[in-house]
């Protein structure tokens, strides 16, 4: 991604997100962490930021525009944007809503797995609260040693 996208970022996320973020949170997301396009033909399909800390890695924020969700695209962007964390990232958090089931399945398809559920984190319509599933893709499991 780079400071160009923006428009065209921010007008993927307007219509994805019940709270997008802002042109200057991803200004400040193309400076500071690993954030990626995914294109076709000079058209900006989707995005996918991820934000590296030592050897774990956090989905900060991911979408692919509705006209072209459901053809593999949001696999093929998250899987692109996990090799380029690197060999020594070994797990990569995210969180989503609990209702998002699309996304929980990407996911879950990618390598993701449940670990925790944060009760009543994303606002929700009509002054609502939504939990988020807490998930983790461990990239590199050999790296673990267990002693007895």
């Amino acid at each position: 991604m780079q400071h160009a996208d923006i428009n065209a970022v921010c007008a993927i996320e307007q219509q994805v997100q019940l709270h997008p973020w802002t042109s200057s949170q991803f200004a400040d997301s193309v400076d500071r962490y690993q954030a990626t396009v995914i294109e076709h033909h000079d058209e900006i399909l989707g995005f996918c930021i991820m934000q590296k800390v030592l050897d774990e890695a956090n989905l900060l924020l991911m979408a692919i525009a509705p006209k072209y969700q459901g053809n593999g695209f949001g696999a093929k962007i998250l899987n692109d944007a996990i090799t380029r964390l690197g060999s020594k990232c070994v797990q990569v958090f995210l969180e989503v809503r609990q209702s998002n089931h699309t996304a929980i399945a990407l996911y879950e398809k990618v390598g993701f797995h449940q670990i925790d559920l944060r009760k009543n984190y994303y606002p929700a319509p009509n002054q609502q609260r939504e939990h988020a599933v807490i998930m983790v893709n461990m990239l590199n499991e050999d790296v673990f040693s267990f002693q007895k």
